[in-house]
């Protein structure tokens, strides 16, 4: 079987749809619609170009959606100077981070500012690592909790185990399942709202019943959070990062 090529595309209609080809050890083709536009195919290493083709084009009417609803979406919020003023998304709601000079260095939220208190010398580096240590240890409070209460939804599924977890930061999943049964959730998650973050925690514990994105799994992930795709959208709307659900 000939290597498959790293991009293709197709026209649907008028528009032409550029897509990317992951190689993947899975049955069925997956398409995913990234919030930048991006399309990017998970394709069986047995599947031909051709194949791929024709899968893209089938659900072009679904792709152009996806695209158009994340066009709407608000503009990406700029990379962090850590200076006052800055906004710090937290649970869904927007913070203004707000810089104060002290005898002893704290990170802590007071009304609707996160105040970040350094010492005199002190640059943005310190700053940075106070607001992202606050911000980690939240997440790992708010997962753990979170992570116990999902466990509710997925006991009809027979999911009915606290399974291992850790957090990892990555580029472009909120979260995912190892082969061992290890639960990875991304610690930005904490900036979206505890629905989304238990939407994300809800569909890694599916994958300990199904571990592909195939019809089987998402019938089993609608059993446990029937509006996923409403939640899945409402995640990418509270945070900019790119989804690969």
């Amino acid at each position: 079987m000939p290597d498959l090529p790293a991009r293709g595309s197709v026209h649907y209609g008028t528009t032409r749809i550029d897509y990317s080809i992951r190689p993947a050890t899975r049955k069925t083709l997956a398409i995913h619609v990234f919030p930048d536009g991006s399309v990017v195919t998970d394709a069986p290493r047995t599947a031909t170009v051709d194949e791929i083709a024709a899968k893209v084009k089938s659900r072009g009417a679904w792709v152009l959606k996806q695209q158009r609803i994340f066009a709407a979406y608000p503009p990406a919020i700029p990379a962090r100077r850590y200076v006052s003023g800055e906004e710090v998304r937290y649970l869904g709601r927007q913070y203004r981070l707000k810089l104060l000079v002290g005898h002893e260095r704290s990170a802590k939220l007071k009304g609707a500012h996160l105040e970040v208190t350094l010492l005199a010398q002190d640059g943005a580096d310190v700053a940075k690592k106070l607001v992202d240590a606050w911000l980690r240890d939240r997440a790992d409070a708010i997962f753990h909790s979170l992570v116990g209460s999902c466990l509710e939804r997925t006991s009809g599924i027979g999911v009915k185990t606290v399974p291992e977890w850790r957090m990892l930061r990555m580029r472009k999943r909120w979260g995912s399942c190892t082969n061992s049964g290890t639960l990875i959730l991304n610690p930005e998650l904490v900036a979206a709202p505890k629905d989304c973050i238990e939407y994300v925690i809800s569909h890694e514990l599916c994958h300990l019943r199904v571990r592909n994105h195939s019809a089987a799994f998402y019938r089993l992930l609608s059993r446990v959070v029937p509006k996923w795709e409403h939640l899945r959208m409402k995640l990418n709307r509270a945070v900019e990062l790119r989804l690969e659900y």
